[in-house]
């Protein structure tokens, strides 16, 4: 009788693997190969141009062993997304919550300006057409990202410098919804001029000793 499975939860708590004391254990390796492949592919081909046999192919595994890791291509592209990129976009660590947020805008607008940039706005509009992709990227790149910024939101009110009747998911909206509208549709640069604007004009909204709506 096989052992109930383990969700093992890395540092975004995404994926699952199943512990067994039959076969082959989980070879890390493999994984790191697969996720470079993918991240390869997608930034060369799109989205709709690979196939989870390409990346097989080119990781120089077998298709079953990402199939055993992921369900299907959207969540292995989003997975190396976040895993090998992601990461570039983490919040600083400084004595100011506040501060913090600053920099990652910063941080989010080199993001955004790089080829990965280009690759996040053609996924999210081939995810208009694919619900499969949609749902990976919503779980697997937005939500923890999100998680992330309520995080250091919630710092900020707790050093006393956001006012700590804010609502943590409209205030995520506020800050990165523009950055967003300004990738997809154009509207304009997306530079640190334009983030710390948005950054002074949110504080000055937002910071503690304003008064909020819930007391007017």
């Amino acid at each position: 009788m096989k052992p109930p499975p383990t969700v093992c939860k890395g540092k975004w708590g995404m994926r699952e693997m199943v512990a067994t004391k039959i076969g082959r254990p989980r070879s890390e390796k493999a994984d790191t190969a697969i996720l470079r492949a993918t991240l390869d592919l997608v930034s060369a081909k799109g989205y709709r141009g690979i196939t989870v046999d390409q990346i097989a192919a080119q990781a120089k595994v077998g298709k079953m062993t990402i199939y055993r890791r992921w369900p299907n291509k959207a969540a292995v592209v989003m997975d190396a997304l976040l895993e090998l990129v992601g990461p570039e976009t983490d919040f600083p660590s400084v004595p100011e919550a506040s501060q913090s947020l600053r920099l990652q805008l910063h941080l989010q607008v080199k993001f955004f300006k790089s080829k990965y940039g280009m690759l996040i706005r053609s996924l999210l509009a081939e995810a208009q057409s694919s619900e499969e992709l949609a749902e990976a990227f919503r779980e697997r790149w937005i939500r923890p990202r999100r998680l992330g910024v309520v995080d250091i939101l919630k710092k900020a009110v707790a050093q006393g410098q956001i006012r700590p009747d804010i609502d943590f998911e409209l205030a995520t909206d506020l800050l990165y919804g523009p950055l967003y509208y300004r990738l997809l549709i154009g509207t304009g640069p997306i530079t640190t001029k334009f983030v710390d604007s948005l950054y002074q004009q949110f504080m000055v909204g937002h910071q503690s000793g304003n008064i909020g709506l819930r007391d007017r």
